[in-house]
């Protein structure tokens, strides 16, 4: 099955079957007993498990016209769920049965947008009463409003990316200084909160931001890295560079990549889109500071063989790559620039880690002492 295809499957799924309803409580007392509770879990109705089906659709009815969940709904709503709702508000409705679900999921799972299948056509509804409800706010304010809820979620996106971990003080001090605010920490947790019942890469404890990606459950996992960068500066680029690093599949396409790249399909005789996947996953291990010998099984993967010549010729360029790679034990800053700006001769480059000091923050201590790694010597 193609994308396209399961992209259409995954609507049909989601859909109302039947004619265009665009009444949220004639809409609502088409779902299922099932569907509204649902609805009712996301927009956190207290009491629904004890509700019978009319009841239920009343009370919800109530709850999503209610004009302050509207507002906080629509203030964290994602950049092409903005753009959903922005092409609902002026429409009865629109057909179109391409659109994605990352587009209109959180919507719908707060009864804001509902879908319709008649005839293989996929029709989007935001029902009357939300839009005259949204239409009553004070419009200038909420979108000034949304304008910086959604630069600072952009910004903490970012930081989790770049740093891994970050003081939240720290972060706030990066957005104030690039847009000339005066964000305070309550109105940074404020926000970051209207946004919890979302599907976040990131989590806030004890004053600190830090990314999903360091594969530990709480702070005290991190106690020996944040031991390990108390005392080392921070890459600050300027904010439309910072903010690239909000996609968390972005990374700089360095000079030493693009010769990493050129050599794969000039030397090895890869197509370009082998090429650029090796290239990505290699960045990928890089960043990572995956040990050599990971990275080399990059191409054991892809099963392609290099001989004694060709492994001399590549295994400089991997080692540039390496060495300007930006790297969370480093605060987002690559080797070479650390080494640069400390005025530090190439001894002091990070060197890739020796294999043997790979070991899963899951697995059993080496110690003997029969915890987690992650729990005893780390």
């Amino acid at each position: 099955m193609d994308l396209k295809e399961e992209m259409l499957q995954l609507n049909i799924k989601n859909a109302i079957k039947g004619a265009v309803v665009t009444g949220l409580k004639d809409i609502l007392t088409q779902l299922t007993k099932e569907r509204l509770n649902f609805i009712a879990a996301n927009c956190a109705l207290a009491g629904r498990s004890k509700l019978k089906k009319q009841e239920l659709v009343d009370a919800l009815y109530e709850l999503i016209t209610n004009v302050s969940a509207i507002r906080t709904s629509f203030l964290s709503a994602e950049t092409k769920e903005w753009e959903l709702v922005n092409r609902l508000l002026d429409v009865p409705y629109i057909q179109d049965n391409e659109i994605f679900v990352d587009a209109y999921l959180f919507l719908m799972d707060k009864g804001l947008v509902f879908t319709f299948l008649e005839q293989d056509k996929l029709y989007f509804v935001m029902p009357e009463e939300v839009k005259a409800v949204y239409m009553k706010l004070d419009l200038k304010a909420f979108q000034k409003e949304r304008d910086v809820q959604q630069l600072v979620l952009r910004y903490t996106d970012a930081a989790a990316n770049l740093y891994g971990i970050i003081p939240v003080q720290k972060l706030i001090e990066i957005i104030n200084e690039q847009n000339d605010m005066s964000l305070a920490e309550a109105q940074f947790n404020s926000i970051l909160k209207s946004v919890s019942d979302k599907v976040l890469t990131w989590d806030v404890q004890r004053g600190f931001l830090f990314s999903e990606g360091l594969d530990g459950e709480s702070l005290d996992d991190y106690e020996a890295f944040l031991e390990s960068v108390k005392d080392k500066p921070y890459y600050i680029p300027p904010q439309e560079m910072l903010l690239r690093y909000a996609d968390i599949d972005y990374f700089e396409m360095t000079p030493q990549l693009e010769a990493l790249k050129s050599y794969i399909m000039l030397k090895l005789g890869k197509v370009e889109r082998l090429a650029e996947a090796l290239v990505d996953d290699i960045q990928l291990a890089c960043s990572m500071e995956e040990p050599l010998g990971v990275v080399m099984e990059e191409f054991e993967l892809r099963k392609i063989r290099l001989s004694k010549k060709q492994l001399d010729e590549i295994m400089p360029l991997i080692i540039q790559v390496h060495n300007t790679t930006r790297m969370w034990s480093i605060r987002g800053f690559t080797p070479d620039e650390l080494s640069t700006s400390q005025n530090a001769s190439g001894s002091n480059v990070v060197q890739f880690p020796a294999a043997s000091s790979k070991i899963g923050r899951n697995e059993p201590c080496p110690c003997g002492s029969g915890k987690k790694h992650k729990k005893c010597c780390l």
